[in-house]
C-alpha cells in the first residue's frame, strides 16, 4: 500500500512540475503577439510562420517555442498556392520569471517585451538553416 501511495505521489508531483506555467489564456495571447508581429518582422523573408505552442516553465524560468517555418510556391496564372512544405522548429526563450516577461504589461495591444522578441528573434534566425536544408526550393 505504501509503494502505491508513493508511486501515485511521484506521478502527480511529475505531471505538476510538467504543466505549462502559463494559462490558456496567456498562451493564445502570447501567441497572438507572434502573429501580430509576424508580418512586420520575421515573415518578410523566404519562409511563412505558424506559431503553434509556448510551454513554460517558470521554476526553470525558460519557455519553449513551438513553430513552423512554412515554404509556398504560388502560381500568379492560377492564382493559389501550388506546393507548401511545413517543418517544426523550437526556441527555448529564458530568463522568463512571469507572464510580464513575455508581454509588456506597458502595452495596451499586447506586445511583446523588447528582451524575448530579441531572444526569439536570435532564435529565428540561429535556426533559419533548418528551413533551408530541408526545403526543396526553385
Amino acid at each position: 500500500m505504501k509503494s502505491v501511495i508513493l508511486v501515485l505521489c511521484f506521478i502527480f508531483s511529475a505531471q505538476l512540475f510538467a504543466k505549462n506555467s502559463l494559462t490558456r489564456f496567456e498562451e493564445a495571447k502570447a501567441l497572438e503577439a507572434f502573429d501580430s508581429i509576424c508580418g512586420d518582422t520575421w515573415c518578410g523573408g523566404d519562409f511563412n510562420f505558424s506559431f503553434n505552442e509556448l510551454d513554460c516553465n517558470y521554476e526553470t524560468k525558460s519557455c519553449v517555442l513551438s513553430f513552423e517555418y512554412i515554404y509556398e510556391v504560388y502560381d500568379y496564372n492560377l492564382d493559389e498556392i501550388t506546393q507548401e512544405q511545413r517543418v517544426d522548429v523550437t526556441c527555448t526563450i529564458s530568463e522568463v520569471i512571469n507572464f510580464d516577461s513575455i508581454i509588456s504589461s506597458s502595452s495596451r495591444t499586447g506586445a511583446l517585451t523588447n528582451k524575448f522578441y530579441d531572444e526569439a528573434t536570435d532564435c529565428f534566425s540561429e535556426k533559419l538553416y533548418i528551413a533551408y536544408d530541408t526545403f526543396e526550393m526553385d
